[in-house]
């Protein structure tokens, strides 16, 4: 028997390979490059590489195709959550900088940026996935620096803690995820996503799906909800996101949870798309316990960082929400559902990064988390207390910013699919959520500090200034020209359909 060997396309692979010759690069110069040199260099050298990987990524615009059997798959899909992966990691970058250098210089500057670089790379890797043991790895990969990042500040007590937790409870994930995949392998033959969508749609015909590929869908359902920490398997979420280094738990509320939701849409969407009738309820059903805990409980948290962890649960639901639309009407999938969740990736990346910015920003003054270290930020520093006010609008949905555009295409999308109790769902969980973001736009304008705790001296932060700067400018702009980005997101989202049955859906 012959065996014809395909030639890889590394063209097609060129941003994944820039940010692993990043993370090569940085740990080479981590270990021989003098220690008063690490500052600049390393962070220099980790921008340059995902702005490089940037430019990259965006010239491969409308282009389809695969490479390595099928393993890696470039579509529209593929850009556009590459392009959100990059720009998270370099406002991550940018917020981190001078922590890592300045409160926590323990941590290791090149340390922290390998990891960092290479939980980039395994999330590129997920959003460019076209077989289940590529989605796997690239998950994993991503999931492993992110427990070690979550543990960094190794002499904090709660960072050992939060990370533990985190590390139990994702392995347990990672084995109910594989145990699915491997059921949907049993089912269909195959771990490629096209191959998995057309033996199932075959198999379906005229027949009703085997217990088994019910049984695997529902567990790669749950897999992923621990990795994106929905309700109820969001156990870790609270402690990891306390206990890790404040720009970390902003990394880690944006990177792996858009590594899981967009490994969730290739899985569902992509390989399983004709039983959307069974897993777009079991995901509303999802979206809805996640959307209405996450923000129920924030409202008694005292805790800045800990609020945001919850909100970021509630976060969660929002976008399983708009996964949850792409429901069959007619045999007819919601037109609005995907490009609804990448809208909703673009606007989480910059307000919730941006919240957890001015948390640092805030410790860079000698503070401490609590509401009590936010009181009177009006009148000390009037221009953070205003970029914080932008972000927690935005969070809690209100116009003009990005926020409020982000959450309306999910409602429309969801309305579109006649899903109108889930779309209710998030105007309620909205309205109870303006509490716990109002109560500390108050505390910053209304309430004065009893004391001055501040323990530090304060540390000038040019590249922490300009990521509060660009992610402010980004949640208003990107909020009043949400046209254009909706419409990007659309064509992209339709170059992945075409690109899918090209492929033999």
């Amino acid at each position: 028997m012959t065996v014809h060997l395909e030639n890889p396309d590394w063209g097609m692979v060129l941003p994944q390979l820039i940010v692993l010759v990043a993370a090569i690069v940085v740990s080479l110069l981590d270990a021989f490059l003098p220690k008063e040199r690490h500052f600049t260099v390393i962070t220099g050298v980790t921008l340059a590489g995902f702005g490089a990987a940037i430019v990259a990524q965006l010239s491969q615009r409308g282009e389809t195709g695969t490479t390595f059997h099928g393993l890696f798959q470039l579509d529209g899909l593929t850009v556009f959550l590459n392009l959100v992966i990059l720009v998270a990691a370099v406002l991550t970058v940018l917020i981190s900088a001078s922590y890592v250098e300045y409160l926590d210089s323990k941590m290791g500057t090149g340390e922290f940026y390998t990891l960092l670089t290479f939980a980039v790379f395994g999330a590129m890797l997920t959003a460019s996935a076209g077989d289940m043991v590529m989605l796997y790895v690239g998950i994993e990969l991503t999931s492993i620096a992110t427990y070690i990042l979550t543990a960094f500040a190794k002499r904090r007590t709660t960072a050992l803690e939060g990370a533990f937790k985190y590390f139990l409870l994702g392995l347990f994930a990672s084995a109910i995820l594989l145990y699915g995949m491997s059921w949907i392998y049993g089912s269909t033959g195959s771990t490629g996503l096209n191959e998995i969508s057309a033996s199932l749609t075959a198999a379906l015909t005229g027949s009703e799906p085997n217990a088994g590929m019910i049984l695997g869908m529902l567990l790669v359902i749950v897999g992923f909800s621990f990795k994106l920490a929905a309700v109820p398997f969001h156990f870790w979420t609270p402690d990891a996101y306390d206990g890790a280094p404040t720009p970390v738990t902003g990394y880690m509320s944006v990177i792996p949870k858009a590594a899981a939701a967009v490994a969730m849409i290739r899985i569902l969407v992509q390989g399983l798309e004709s039983l959307a009738d069974d897993w777009t309820m079991v995901l509303a059903v999802l979206a809805f316990v996640t959307m209405l805990f996450g923000n129920i409980v924030a409202i008694s948290q005292t805790d800045v960082k800990r609020m945001l962890a919850y909100s970021s649960i509630a976060h969660t639901g929002y976008m399983i929400a708009g996964i949850a639309a792409f429901r069959l009407i007619d045999g007819m999938a919601g037109e609005r559902s995907i490009s609804s969740v990448l809208y909703y990736l673009i606007a989480y990346t910059f307000m919730n990064i941006g919240a957890f910015a001015i948390v640092v920003w805030v410790q860079h003054r000698g503070d401490g988390t609590t509401l009590g270290d936010f009181a009177g930020l009006a009148s000390r520093s009037p221009l953070a207390a205003l970029a914080m006010t932008v972000f927690l609008v935005s969070l809690m949905g209100i116009p003009p910013t990005i926020g409020f555009y982000a959450k309306y295409y999910v409602i429309v999308a969801l309305l579109e699919s006649n899903l109108l109790w889930l779309a209710m769902t998030i105007v309620m969980a909205s309205a109870i959520s303006a509490y716990f973001y109002l109560r500390v736009v108050a505390v910053m304008y209304f309430q004065e500090k009893s004391e001055d705790t501040t323990g530090r001296p304060i540390v000038a932060s040019p590249l922490l200034n300009l990521g509060i700067g660009v992610m402010v400018v980004g949640v208003l702009a990107l909020g009043l020209f949400s046209s254009p980005i909706i419409n990007l997101a659309n064509d992209w989202t339709n170059l992945f359909s075409v690109a899918a049955l090209a492929m033999g859906r």
